[in-house]
């Protein structure tokens, strides 16, 4: 406990105890030593009565102070072997007293210090002691003597015995006080123990119960908690309120006031009030207490963190706590959780292993910390919990129980998501925006400058042949142009919020025939195209431009990958009520990771090679806005690919058909950033 000014009141410091003990034991020993040697009578009871303390009793007492004084500065064996050998000769020295009592044998025992005469007060043999005094030397020695062992059952037997030996003392000095020489004469109804002697043994006594402050009462009444406040305050009346009642009847018989029987009746009803004086102390103090318990238990209900504490000392460690906070997020009443282990809460829930490691860290080490879990609520549906724990030590430092603050971050976990998310999409806008830039300037570039490098050498040269070839080299700069403009038209288009489509009936197989044999002059002599289309009815609701600009795609694509001596094939079936439109080729072959990206737009498997990178991406659009589907495999790097797309011939085409229900998850938000791109700033 602490005072105002944040330190311990001195009656429940150890060290003041012990060292106050054995300093009054050292000053009034050596007083009566004195006394004995300069023959002062008043020396020898220091001024306390008739009855002097004996030269004997004062070696001794020396004896239990240097015993005390041992055993307050610690157990070591430089310390411990002093202290036994002291102890060892107390016990030797008061047994050997009392047996000159028990035996009528005389040791010689008495008078080795100072000789003493047979006429002083209440004194049977010349400088003998007490037997009342012998035994609180064996029962001092004895509480000592099992303060060696540091065991709970070892310090209780010592606790009981210094017990003991405090109510002797203190039975000795009521005697004294009130009259009574039975509390204070031997078994010899003669020799009484010196009232200065009593008050020497229950200081003993409070140092030798002080001296292990972390057990039994003294705890209690040291703890900073409810209950040693509540004993700190009741101990004053408990100690006064009797003595101040027995005070009173034995002054009134002493004098005469009254007879015994009234003296009897007036203590019965002293001690009625005394108590009854303790009961409305103790009253006050609880309502007061319950107060202050009340405002805190209602400060935990009305937090809007749940407040969850467990019992550490229990191997399950169960719930025996939860606020009005916690059973709010989880669903559970108090009653269906008290008493259950926490993990309840994680039951078919998959959390991080260093989650649930960091939760056993904390558990194993004592330490307080903070992790972040996913936990499951009365209804099934799963809330991300920030766990905050914090161990509750009792007063000898030993973990109790765990205090766990539960905070619902399920709605912060999906905000930090999206924003993430939403960095992410925009980091990759930016580089997409970049990277179009790039490809752009790069593809406008070179045609025109071949178109300006013929243009150039023709106006040097106006020979037939130089005109001739240079012409064909600006038309097909002109065409690249015009195809680039027309990707990027599409593109623009694309991202937009829909797509146009013009369907018509229309019959793909001479759609198909028509498109490669547009495409076959500008095949390479080494490469070879071929073309096989199954008997079948390809009649088809479609937009032509649309389908036309799909197979042109995918067989430039493929004619673009494919190396000299390579072959591409490109087939046609109809199945289930779709047409089935397959180009395969020998070319450079996809990785796994290439083919998941190989519809984004501005992806290129060889960067080296020219293009946008958008011609799948487009081809992906226009099937999906068809309602087909399209997919790709490939066997791995120089194996080729083989592109399938599956048209239904029997779809009902709208004039409009939304574009965002792209297949793959991210297009959306990468088609966003194109248009941008493709708009400009």
């Amino acid at each position: 406990p602490m005072t105002s000014n944040g330190h311990e009141p001195l009656w429940l410091n150890p060290a003041v105890v012990v060292n106050s003990a054995v300093l009054l034991c050292v000053v009034v020993a050596a007083a009566a030593l004195l006394g004995w040697y300069s023959d002062l009578h008043w020396l020898r009871s220091i001024g306390l009565g008739d009855v002097s303390m004996k030269a004997n009793t004062a070696v001794a007492l020396l004896v239990c102070a240097g015993i005390l004084l041992l055993a307050n500065y610690g157990t070591t064996m430089l310390l411990a072997v002093p202290r036994a050998f002291l102890e060892t000769g107390l016990v030797v020295f008061a047994v050997a007293t009392l047996s000159q009592y028990v035996f009528g044998i005389d040791l010689g025992i008495d008078q080795l210090l100072v000789p003493a005469t047979n006429d002083l007060e209440l004194t049977s043999s010349p400088g003998r002691m007490a037997p009342t005094t012998a035994v609180c030397f064996l029962l001092f020695a004895a509480a000592l003597i099992a303060d060696h062992w540091a065991t709970q059952r070892a310090r209780f037997v010592s606790r009981v015995i210094a017990v003991a030996l405090l109510l002797t003392a203190l039975a000795s000095i009521l005697g004294y006080t009130y009259g009574a020489p039975v509390l204070y004469l031997g078994i010899d109804g003669v020799t009484a123990m010196a009232l200065t002697t009593a008050v020497l043994f229950m200081a003993l006594a409070m140092g030798a119960i002080w001296l292990r402050p972390n057990f039994g009462v003294v705890a209690i009444l040291r703890e900073s908690s409810f209950l040693g406040s509540f004993a700190r305050s009741l101990l004053p009346m408990v100690i006064v309120a009797p003595l101040v009642v027995g005070a009173i009847v034995a002054a009134g018989f002493g004098t005469g006031a009254y007879g015994g029987a009234f003296a009897i009746a007036l203590s019965a009803l002293g001690s009625v009030i005394a108590a009854g004086t303790v009961a409305i102390v103790s009253v006050l103090i609880l309502r007061r207490s319950d107060n202050t318990l009340y405002i805190r238990e209602r400060a935990l209900a009305a937090t809007t963190n749940g407040i969850i504490i467990t019992d550490h000392t229990k191997p399950d460690e169960p719930i025996v706590y939860v606020n009005m906070a916690f059973c709010e997020i989880t669903g559970y009443s108090a009653a269906e959780v008290i008493g259950q282990n926490c993990r309840f809460l994680n039951d078919g829930v998959e959390n991080q292993q260093g989650a649930r490691s960091e939760i056993r860290y904390y558990l194993d080490t004592g330490t307080d910390g903070t992790v972040e879990l996913r936990n499951k609520r009365k209804d099934g549906r799963e809330f991300w919990n920030r766990l905050s724990l914090a161990p509750v030590q009792d007063h000898d430092g030993r973990i109790t129980h765990y205090v766990g603050i539960v905070a619902d971050v399920t709605v912060k976990r999906e905000q930090a998501g999206n924003l993430k998310v939403a960095l992410e999409s925009a980091e990759e806008a930016n580089e997409l925006r970049q990277t179009f830039v790039r490809l752009v300037g790069h593809e406008l570039r070179t045609p025109l400058n071949a178109a300006l490098t013929w243009i150039r050498l023709m106006e040097l040269d106006d020979r037939a042949e130089t005109i001739k070839k240079g012409m064909s080299v600006v038309a097909q700069s002109i065409e690249s142009q015009s195809r680039l403009i027309d990707d990027l038209v599409d593109v623009s288009r694309f991202t937009s919020s829909e797509i146009r489509l013009e369907p018509s009936a229309v019959d793909i197989q001479v759609l198909l025939e028509k498109t490669i044999e547009e495409v076959r002059p500008s095949v390479e002599p080494d490469l070879e195209l071929q073309l096989v289309i199954s008997e079948a009815d390809y009649t088809a609701t479609a937009d032509p431009l649309r389908l036309q600009q799909i197979i042109r795609n995918l067989v430039s694509n493929a004619l673009r990958y494919t190396p000299k001596g390579g072959s591409i094939f490109v087939g046609l079936d109809a199945k289930d009520g779709f047409a089935v439109l397959s180009v395969a080729d020998t070319g450079k072959g996809l990785s796994s990771e290439e083919i998941k990206q190989v519809f984004e737009p501005f992806w290129r498997a060889d960067a080296n090679l020219p293009g946008l990178g958008v011609g799948l991406s487009i081809v992906s659009a226009l099937v999906e806005a068809h309602g087909g589907t399209i997919e790709v495999k490939s066997s791995g790097h120089g194996q080729g690919c083989k592109f399938t797309v599956r048209l239904p011939m029997d779809a009902t085409l709208s004039g409009s058909v939304p574009l965002h229900k792209n297949k793959n998850g991210n297009e959306a938000q990468q088609e966003d950033a194109t248009a941008e791109a493709v708009r400009g700033d």
